[in-house]
């Protein structure tokens, strides 16, 4: 798996580095307690941060989400076969709007999870996320909602079921999120 991430990162990174005005930014995630209501550990965490990398060439978006997941969160996705904490990482494409001050956007992609200790989980799953925020110059702020499957066979059977009027499979498990950015590059006035 990492021998694919690297070259892959790499590529992306140079491709998003050839306009000059685009525009980078930095982040920091919130999103409350995501814990099921099986776990009655009184160590379990109330909330879960994240970090994120984003660019944005007019209103192409591409980021990169790193969420620190508690041990039983791993545990539920990987279907108990590790019980460590992890990052879940999110690499999304799509479309980003700025209309001042107001910022729109909506991706999807692929995750991966890397278990504490050196272990990555062999699934590619996928995921996708919308938000709303405001952009005040150089910092902003908004508000997210991420869907996040384990693997293609997760999300089939969440829309198949779908499909058939139990949309709970297909939503249950959003996390939401409250993320603070602040941006660089050639539109921050934007």
């Amino acid at each position: 798996m990492k021998k694919i991430m690297l070259p892959l990162a790499a590529v992306l990174l140079l491709i998003m580095a050839l306009p000059a005005f685009a525009e980078w930014e930095l982040g920091l995630g919130w999103t409350p307690n995501q814990s099921p209501a099986n776990v009655s550990d009184p160590n379990a965490v109330s909330s879960i941060l994240s970090f994120h990398v984003g660019y944005a060439w007019h209103i192409l978006y591409f980021s990169w989400d790193a969420f620190a997941m508690p041990d039983y969160w791993v545990s539920n996705m990987t279907d108990s076969e590790y019980y460590a904490p992890g990052f879940l990482n999110l690499f999304d494409v799509g479309v980003r709007f700025v209309l001042r001050p107001v910022l729109v956007y909506a991706e999807a992609g692929a995750n991966n999870l890397y278990v504490y200790g050196g272990e990555d989980y062999a699934n590619i799953g996928v995921n996708a996320r919308a938000g709303v925020g405001l952009k005040f110059g150089w910092w902003g702020i908004n508000v997210s909602g991420t869907q996040v499957f384990s693997s293609l066979t997760d999300l089939s059977a969440a829309v198949s079921d779908a499909t058939h009027g139990n949309w709970s499979t297909l939503t249950g498990g959003s996390m939401v999120s409250l993320n603070f950015a602040i941006y660089f590059g050639g539109r921050t006035r934007s």
